[in-house]
């Protein structure tokens, strides 16, 4: 039986070893809810930027014959503010689920620790309680390894939807080039233009400060 300085010298070293793992997924979990936080923003924009795109179309309607240039680029402008916003959706429940992965490490860790401690206090039920923590342990590095592939998935789905939106902001200038041959209607197709542009580069410049953060 082991001494009972020995006992305490590796209850302090597990419980030591357990708090730093659980301040360390405590701040894992911190950081998907920013991570979070920020991709609503990006889905609401992503939203403008579908309404954007759809006025885009109508303005390009009333405009008629004169704006046959921005309307072809309108049309593309809308079928890249769905894939936006199915990409955007994705990303949401992507992000979502990590959060409830770390939540979830989180509270295996503690429950990891508990067990450690009444273990190390009862030599009557030791073998039981040890065999409960290597299933515990088990579970915890499963959870961790999925953890890890959820932050590589999302940066590289990121990386995906910073290209997208490249896209966009390249058809949004291809449109204020467009707006120019719009005869009388060239101002308020210029303005449409240039409302997709700001909304695209501001998700755009979001989306460039999220990738560096999961990186």
């Amino acid at each position: 039986m082991r001494s009972l300085s020995a006992r305490t010298s590796q209850q302090n070293t597990m419980t030591t070893t357990d708090t730093s793992s659980t301040g360390g997924h405590a701040a894992d979990l911190e950081r998907a809810v920013t991570v979070n936080e920020e991709i609503k923003r990006i889905v609401v924009t992503s939203s403008e930027v579908r309404l954007a795109a759809m006025n885009a179309m109508l303005t390009a309607k009333r405009a008629g014959e004169r704006s046959l240039g921005f309307a072809v680029v309108s049309s593309e402008l809308r079928v890249f503010s769905g894939q936006l916003d199915g990409f955007m959706q994705a990303l949401a429940a992507l992000i979502s689920g990590l959060i409830q992965r770390v939540a979830e490490l989180l509270k295996q860790t503690r429950v990891l620790r508990a067990l450690r401690m009444t273990m190390d206090q009862s030599d009557g039920a030791r073998e039981l309680l040890a065999a409960l923590a290597r299933r515990k342990q088990e579970h915890i590095q499963s959870t961790r390894q999925g953890i890890l592939q959820d932050w590589e998935v999302l940066s590289l789905q990121l990386e995906r939807a910073q290209r997208l939106c490249g896209t966009g902001a390249a058809l949004s200038r291809s449109a204020k080039i467009e707006a120019a041959h719009g005869g009388d209607m060239a101002s308020t197709l210029r303005q449409v233009a240039e409302q997709i542009e700001e909304t695209v580069g501001s998700m755009l410049a979001i989306l460039t400060a999220l990738t560096a953060q999961v990186e």
